[in-house]
């Protein structure tokens, strides 16, 4: 009986959480806040419609800096810059719309337009473990908040599972039953988990921009005294490794080559 009654109480409070969560879902949704945001959008999206890209640029701008976070958002952004010829910002936009939403077929698209237009061709080889591959399937396929809430739901789902098996009788059908059903959701569990820690695994490498400049000269050091060891042009996509001053250590996709370059021809891409 103590146990039903655990289970009980288990279930009232996730029920509780989700009810809390949707209000609150549906209460952010219905803000000024929300609204003003939405009014923005579509004024930059009818200037995008008009052709003028540049003041469509603005706008969505302003609502990046505003913290409004959307795939929509980012990936209008991208076209807009696009539009002006300016692959690198297109780049990191597509990108951080790809982040949330991974199986869009217009952002890939456009990020592989996007991607053409570059000067650079960076061929890197697949020297990534296990781990790494999978992980990178993950994001190709995932977005973050995705994978965290399959293995929260999984390891919420788990736990009640294993004290329903507790509480049936032994031998009896329902408890064979429970049984199968605890081993799926385990499997379930150990993946998502393992998904999730690859994800994880990956952003913990550092962070990655693109070039906005035109061109940039890479140089051996953080300062226009030292030497130049190779160029980069508009939309290569790099690591970032450290800042020292208003000077960026990057290096190319592979980590073979590295150097510094101002800080104000490369952009870090938010959330990488």
């Amino acid at each position: 009986m103590k146990r039903i009654a655990l289970i009980t109480l288990i279930t009232l409070i996730m029920l509780a959480l989700l009810a809390v969560n949707g209000s609150l879902l549906l209460a952010r949704a219905a803000t000024p806040a929300a609204d003003a945001a939405a009014g923005a959008m579509h004024t930059a999206n009818g200037l995008y419609e008009s052709g003028q890209f540049g003041q469509a640029a603005q706008v969505y701008e302003q609502l990046v800096g505003q913290g409004y976070v959307d795939s929509a958002l980012f990936y209008n952004l991208g076209n807009a810059y696009y539009k002006q010829g300016d692959p690198g910002r297109a780049i990191i936009n597509y990108r951080q719309a790809q982040q949330l939403a991974p199986r869009d077929p217009d952002i890939k698209a456009n990020l592989a337009l996007a991607r053409a237009q570059t000067v650079d061709r960076v061929e890197v080889a697949d020297n990534g473990g296990l781990l790494t591959q999978f992980g990178e399937a993950m994001q190709s396929r995932f977005a973050l908040d995705e994978l965290a809430m399959a293995a929260l739901g999984a390891w919420v789902l788990f736990v009640f599972l294993l004290l329903l098996t507790g509480t049936a009788k032994a031998g009896g059908r329902w408890r064979k039953g429970l049984q199968y059903s605890l081993v799926a959701v385990t499997v379930v569990l150990v993946v998502s988990v393992l998904a999730l820690g690859s994800f994880l695994d990956l952003g913990s490498g550092g962070s990655e921009g693109v070039i906005v400049a035109p061109v940039v000269e890479v140089t051996s050091g953080p300062g226009a005294q030292y030497v130049t060891a190779f160029s980069l042009h508009n939309g290569a996509e790099v690591s970032l490794i450290e800042t020292r001053g208003s000077w960026v250590r990057l290096a190319l996709p592979g980590g073979e080559l590295e150097g510094w370059v101002p800080g104000s021809a490369v952009e870090a891409i938010a959330g990488s």
